[in-house]
This record gives C-alpha cells, sequence and structure tokens, in this order.
C-alpha cells in the first residue's frame, strides 16, 4: 500500500515521496493554503478490502408524517371466551400472557343448565337405543319420531352451550358423570392469553368474556390523523414502526371513514408482522409514512459515511490517479437506510463500500485533513 500527502494547489512544482507502508512528507515550492491527504492503494488491496465507489447523482428525496400509534390485536386473528350459559368458574387453566396452542384447556366452569342438558342427554341415549332395538313393528311411528327429535335436540343443546366434541363423545361413551355440570372450555386457536378479567368462584354471566386470545404473529397498529395528515399520507410508499425493542414496516390496511367526535381525527388502521412476539397490544409506537418527495439530493449508504481524524464526518472520493481523498460533508437527515449529505458534488466518484479500511489508513498516519 502506499501513503502520499500532497501538499499544494493546482500549480507549483510538486515533489513526493512514496514509501510502502509508510508516510513520508513531500516539500514544495508552492505558497497554497489547502493541504490535501490522499491515499493510494493498487487493484489488488482495492479488491482484497472490497472497496467499491460509484458516481454521485442526484435523487428523490422522501417525504416523511412521524407521528404514534397504537398496538391492537389483529381483529381478524384473535378470539373471545365467553361462556354461552351462566356458568360459575371452577378453575383455570392458564394465565395472562401464556402462549396457549390450539385445543389447550382453558378454564373449568359449573353450570346447573348443562349439569340438566348432560343428564338427559345421558337418559335419551338409552332410550333411542331401546327405539331402535325394538324396530319399527313394535315402536309406533309418533314414538320413534318425538324420541329421535328429543336426542337431536339435546345433542344441539350440549353443543350449543359449549360442550367440547371430545367431552361430548366421552359422555356419549361411557353414560355417566363424575362432576355432573362441569365442562371445560379449549383454546379455538394457538394464540397469546391477552386479557382475562375474572376471578375463580365467580358467576359469569352468558357472553361475557373471560379471556382475549390473540395470535400476536402479526397485530394492528391504529394511528389518528387529521384530515391534512390523512390525505398527505394516502399514497405512501412505505410505512416504518419502530418501538423500545422493534422495528419493521406496516402496511395500510384501512382507514376509518368517520371522525373521532372528540379529537376530530380519522383512525388509519396498519397490519406489521409481529416476529418474537414484541409488540403487545395497549404499546404506543412511533409510525412514520414515508412518501415521493419533489425535492432531489445526494443520498449515500450509511457505510460511505465515516468520522475524520478530529470527529468530523467524511466520504473519500476517487480522483482521476485512483487515489482516495476525504472529503468533509454535512449530513441533513437521514432517509431509508442512507444519508443525505452535502458538500460532494454531483459526477464524482466516491467510496460507497470499504470506507473504513480507508478511514483506518489515514488514522494510522496521524494526519488531520483540516492540517491541525
Amino acid at each position: 500500500m502506499k501513503l502520499k500527502i500532497l501538499r499544494g494547489g493546482s500549480i507549483g512544482i510538486l515533489s513526493q515521496v512514496v514509501l510502502c507502508g509508510s508516510l513520508l512528507w513531500a516539500g514544495e515550492n508552492n505558497t497554497a493554503a489547502q493541504n490535501v491527504a490522499e491515499i493510494s492503494l493498487t487493484a489488488a488491496q482495492v479488491q482484497a478490502a472490497g472497496i467499491e465507489t460509484r458516481q454521485i447523482a442526484l435523487s428523490p428525496l422522501e417525504d416523511r408524517l412521524v407521528t404514534t400509534g397504537e398496538v391492537q390485536a389483529n381483529g381478524y386473528t384473535a378470539a373471545l371466551i365467553t361462556p354461552r350459559i351462566d356458568a360459575i368458574v371452577m378453575d383455570r387453566h392458564v394465565r395472562l400472557g401464556d402462549q396457549v396452542r390450539l385445543g389447550q384447556p382453558l378454564v373449568t366452569l359449573f353450570s346447573v343448565e348443562m349439569a340438566r342438558a348432560q343428564n338427559r342427554f345421558i337418559n335419551l341415549v338409552e332410550e333411542w337405543k331401546r327405539v331402535q332395538s325394538l324396530g319399527r313393528d313394535i315402536v309406533s311411528p309418533k314414538r320413534r319420531q318425538q324420541t329421535e327429535s328429543d336426542y337431536r335436540e339435546v345433542v344441539a343443546l350440549l353443543k350449543a352451550y359449549g360442550l367440547s366434541e371430545a367431552d361430548f363423545e366421552k359422555l356419549r361413551k361411557d353414560k355417566s358423570l363424575d362432576k355432573p355440570g362441569e365442562y371445560i372450555l379449549y383454546a379455538p386457536q394457538a394464540g397469546t392469553i391477552t386479557a382475562d378479567d375474572f376471578l375463580v368462584g365467580a358467576l359469569i354471566p352468558s357472553g361475557d368474556p373471560l379471556f382475549e386470545l390473540a395470535d400476536e404473529s402479526t397485530v394492528w397498529i391504529e394511528s389518528p390523523l387529521s384530515a391534512r395528515e390523512f390525505e398527505r399520507v394516502a399514497g405512501a410508499r412505505r410505512v416504518i414502526i419502530r418501538g423500545e425493542t422493534f422495528q419493521g414496516e406496516a402496511h395500510i390496511v384501512t382507514a376509518h371513514e368517520k371522525l373521532d367526535e372528540t379529537t376530530r381525527r380519522r383512525k388509519i388502521r396498519l397490519q406489521v408482522d409481529n416476529p418474537g412476539h414484541l409488540l403487545h397490544p395497549g404499546l404506543f409506537v412511533d409510525v412514520a409514512f414515508v412518501m415521493s418527495g419533489d425535492s432531489q439530493g445526494i443520498l449515500l449508504p450509511l457505510e460511505a459515511v465515516v468520522r475524520s481524524p478530529d470527529g468530523d464526518q467524511m466520504v473519500f472520493i476517487r480522483d482521476d490517479d485512483g487515489g482516495f481523498l476525504p472529503r468533509e460533508v454535512e449530513v441533513q437527515q437521514t432517509l431509508s437506510g442512507q444519508y443525505q449529505v452535502t458538500g460532494v458534488e454531483v459526477g464524482e466518484e466516491v467510496v460507497v463500500r470499504g470506507a473504513f479500511f480507508i478511514q483506518s489508513e489515514l488514522a494510522k498516519s496521524g494526519f488531520s485533513i483540516h492540517n491541525h
């Protein structure tokens, strides 16, 4: 590797000394004010260091609207677990925050109505078998029809009350009850218990929620926007979600047609994949709507911008003879994983990969691009 320091301006007599692996100062007969540090590498060294350059061009700048949003369960993948008849909670089998699988027991309930239906079913099972065994010659069509109707009715009643298919088959097979009136509610899907506001021993009216079960592999985020903001984000190209431990991209699902009477805002609903279940209902996150803007600027990859020896931000420009010149830049903002910068010109060739390697070689030289 060759390091060379060029001192001087565009005119004057320049003398330089190049030494592999070291830095020598060059004298000159010019009074120009600016000092320039140039790092020269062979083609093999450039390839080994993975250095890549590209010609600077103007790019469209993004227009962003940053606001907040509240994480909610995906209503299409969530379920409320409720008793279908008034029932007393005998035992809970899961707790808030538990991950449950499909068919896992959630809660044991007791209901007088269920006990009556279970006993009636046991009696009708025996009656229906007796009618079938006697045959049509002995049993009148009316009695046969009535028995079959009663049997089918109580079967439908048990299932409507919430008796699972497996427990129903067990009752039909055993024709006996260890604990009349008790039955278990099972998870209708896999997911996370996100609500369970009840106590063991409480009487739960029919339809009142026992659990809220949410599949958190995807969640909704609702963000309230003013009418002007809503029109602005309608054509958003991307939506970026950031939380304390989460960053990802969402997409717009729908927007509320009616204004909130209190805030006079419209809510826009987003859906985001939630690997690792880092987002939970009730959390607030930052929401950035990214739209195409009308202005242009210079955008560079984050790794193209490094720190100079005195702490300023800089890039490396490749000059006509293949050397790399440090150039101070100012970062205006970060857009979609890129820096918008000033201090470089369209058409110049900038290092976009491998700048850290060149930076380390500059640091070894102890040379400041300010010549402090």
